[in-house]
């Protein structure tokens, strides 16, 4: 292995593979993949040797790829700018082959490629990453198989196979999908991809609950009033999503995965193991153990909204309706939310409420977990504004793991306020990731590729944790479907539907407005 030293880090391993990326001539791939590999690359985890093969149905050369990639990452880097000299070094690790990949007759012709390209070397490391609509799983993978590209088990060489979501669209299609892999794959060949969990602050939930004594202890039913998770997009259906968004909508976009694996980090049990197994098996109980928030009908637990025209960031933005491959009728749900239980006994009776929504006023997603108020309250609480005071309700302690953008875990708690009487001041103390760290974190993308080379699935979606998160979301998708619910309209540039705000205040609660 190549070894690579910087002033800024220890010395690290590079790892070597060929990366073989399907659709390549995509936006995720010119976004995200090729700079996370350049950066990865530039920080030596990456071997100069390593060839990357973009592969799609477009005709063009390697020079033609090479450039339209340089043009692409620009900005895009966390490196800085891209000179050439550096960009040329890259750049020759990189190639394209032209590939019909739904072929499954074809793929001869890639062997072959990858065998010129790897310069005939017996014992290979081969990660595909299909950044393909759907559709094009199944036929790719029957296409690896029939193109002798997927080694056996007892084989010095690997294969490890990428997939972007969705993964299926409810838990019928989940389970068929899995079934079909695995008669080709095996489970650590399999990488379902959730940028969510590449994130910093997203993994640093599990080193900050399980690596301070003085936390864990407060992660349960005694001491946890409620738990908040939102993820918020301001955006609504830019670069021609609509055709997508409206065949899934908010519920399978974005909760079913992003949502419950949150939901998953902050109320597993703590692992035996900081290993990849020991960590899907908690996460797994924790989805096994999710009930809906009411015994009574959907409403009182789920509600679901479409967003009308309105302001966002102080521009006119349409109506969900009127926005471009939308059907005039669609009854696509923009926006959910819901009130969800993890019946167990560290949680029993812990209301967990889950939120997404397109056109919201800022794109934020957080962790909010609100602790109970001490059982006797013998002190006033004084907020202020400037030079003025007024005295105020108590103010529960809360926990706040922000997510995006600008990372960081905010802990609000009580103080005396400075003066001859006994008043409480809430104060918050903010550690910011910025503030802290001298060094632009890692995108999502860049761990995770790196997780892959290196085999570590710990990020990555288990099958039966995959399946268990359709099983309690599919029971929804059917009723609101059988009952034809038409989402509450909200205005853009607002928080959502009252029935959400409604969801929390028939119980005395009331959303956090997270501010950017």
């Amino acid at each position: 292995m190549d070894k690579t030293t910087s002033a800024s880090s220890p010395v690290v391993t590079a790892s070597h593979a060929t990366i073989a990326i399907f659709g390549a001539s995509g936006d995720l791939t010119a976004r995200k993949l090729v700079p996370a590999l350049y950066d990865l690359w530039h920080e030596g985890y990456l071997s100069d040797d390593a060839p990357i093969v973009g592969v799609a149905r477009r005709d063009k050369s390697d020079e033609e790829f090479r450039g339209e990639m340089f043009e692409a990452i620009r900005g895009h880097v966390r490196a800085g700018n891209v000179d050439e000299a550096t960009w040329a070094k890259f750049a020759r690790r990189l190639y394209y082959r032209q590939l019909d990949i739904a072929a499954i007759d074809t793929y001869d012709s890639l062997r072959q490629a990858f065998e010129e390209i790897e310069g005939g070397n017996q014992t290979t490391r081969r990660v595909v990453y299909m950044a393909t609509s759907p559709d094009l799983f199944l036929p790719a993978v029957e296409g690896l198989s029939k193109g002798r590209l997927i080694p056996g088990r007892d084989s010095d060489s690997t294969l490890r196979v990428v997939f972007e979501k969705p993964f299926g669209t409810d838990l019928a299609s989940a389970q068929e999908l899995s079934s079909y892999l695995r008669r080709f794959l095996r489970e650590e060949q399999i990488y379902r991809i959730d940028h969510y969990l590449g994130k910093e602050t997203v993994q640093n939930i599990l080193l900050f609950r399980f690596g301070n004594e003085i936390f864990e202890p407060l992660f349960n039913r005694h001491h946890v009033d409620h738990v908040q998770i939102t993820v918020a997009e301001s955006q609504g259906m830019e670069r021609g999503r609509g055709g997508y968004y409206d065949k899934s909508g908010a519920l399978r976009d974005v909760l079913q995965n992003h949502v419950l694996q949150l939901l998953c980090l902050v109320g597993m049990e703590p692992p035996a193991l900081f290993d990849a197994r020991d960590l899907h098996d908690e996460k797994l109980k924790v989805l096994k153990a999710l009930s809906p928030g009411a015994k009574g009908p959907v409403s009182e637990w789920a509600v679901s909204g479409q967003y009308s025209a309105g302001l966002v960031d102080g521009k006119h933005a349409s109506s969900y309706l009127e926005e471009e491959r939308i059907p005039p009728d669609s009854r696509t749900e923009t926006f959910v939310a819901m009130k969800v239980m993890i019946d167990n006994w560290r949680w029993a009776g812990v209301p967990f409420y889950l939120r997404t929504g397109k056109r919201l006023p800022h794109r934020v997603s957080e962790i909010a977990i609100q602790f109970k108020l001490p059982p006797l309250n013998l002190f006033t609480t004084v907020e202020c504004d400037g030079n003025m005071c007024d005295l105020v309700g108590a103010r529960p302690n809360r926990l706040v793991f922000r997510i995006q953008p600008s990372e960081s875990i905010k802990l609000s708690f009580s103080t005396k306020r400075p003066g001859m009487q006994y008043q409480i001041q809430p104060v918050t103390m903010d550690f910011n990731y910025d503030n802290t760290f001298q060094q632009s974190l890692p995108e999502a993308y860049e761990r995770l590729l790196l997780d892959v080379l290196r085999g570590d699935s710990t990020l990555f979606l288990r099958t039966d944790e995959l399946e268990a998160a359709w099983q309690f979301v599919t029971p929804l998708l059917n009723e609101w479907e059988q009952l034809k619910i038409v989402p509450e309209p909200y205005r853009a540039g607002s928080w959502g539907p009252r029935a959400a705000d409604d969801l929390l205040r028939r119980e005395g609660r009331d959303w956090r407005q997270p501010q950017v």
